[in-house]
């Protein structure tokens, strides 16, 4: 049996700095004692957690890390740049060491999406054409992709994951419908 941890990263109001050194200790000591994974969330603007930027924490705990698979739970693709995360999966599955897990997801919090101007309704079409362009540019030295919200022409593409052809994903849905579309991707699903 394999036994991770998914942590939020609360706000617990303690200085900021002294939060992430604790959290970075206690994955370290989890990682020693022989969890498989940590997975944290990625939330924007309420205390839910102090990591809306998941890639910078989990590079600081795939330094103190060295058996743990590692990985967002999710990354909110509708609020991401396809090339942006293409270079972030890139750079944190190569600083882990091919540790990385990449989670993805639409987004549940209405509120969350709009601060960031995209509306819930809307988001479903982004992140599935998301996921399809951040697939493509991962396995190409160069993207060019065509889909209904993003555009690429020839783009190189420098940076490459470690793992082949990538890392493996995950999809957190709460809906039959999130479910069926996963499996039909080949991702893996958690609720």
């Amino acid at each position: 049996m394999k036994i991770g941890l998914f942590d939020h990263v609360e706000d617990a109001g303690r200085p900021m700095a002294q939060l992430f050194d604790e959290r970075l200790t206690f994955a370290q000591a989890a990682d020693e004692a022989g969890f498989y994974c940590l997975q944290v969330a990625e939330h924007h603007q309420p205390p839910l957690t102090m990591v809306p930027v998941p890639g910078v924490y989990l590079a600081a705990v795939a330094r103190v890390t060295k058996r743990m698979r590692l990985g967002p739970l999710v990354y909110l693709l509708p609020l991401y740049s396809p090339l942006r995360l293409i270079d972030e999966i890139a750079m944190l599955d190569n600083l882990s060491h091919g540790r990385l897990d990449v989670g993805v997801g639409r987004g549940v919090s209405p509120f969350e999406l709009k601060y960031h101007h995209v509306e819930h309704d809307d988001s479903r079409d982004i992140f599935i054409d998301g996921y399809k362009c951040l697939v493509e540019g991962l396995t190409k030295d160069s993207l060019s992709y065509d889909g209904p919200s993003y555009k690429y022409e020839n783009v190189p593409i420098a940076l490459h994951p470690l793992q082949k052809p990538y890392p493996p994903f995950w999809y957190g849905s709460s809906n039959t419908i999130g479910s069926t579309w996963a499996g039909e991707q080949g991702l893996h699903f958690v609720a």
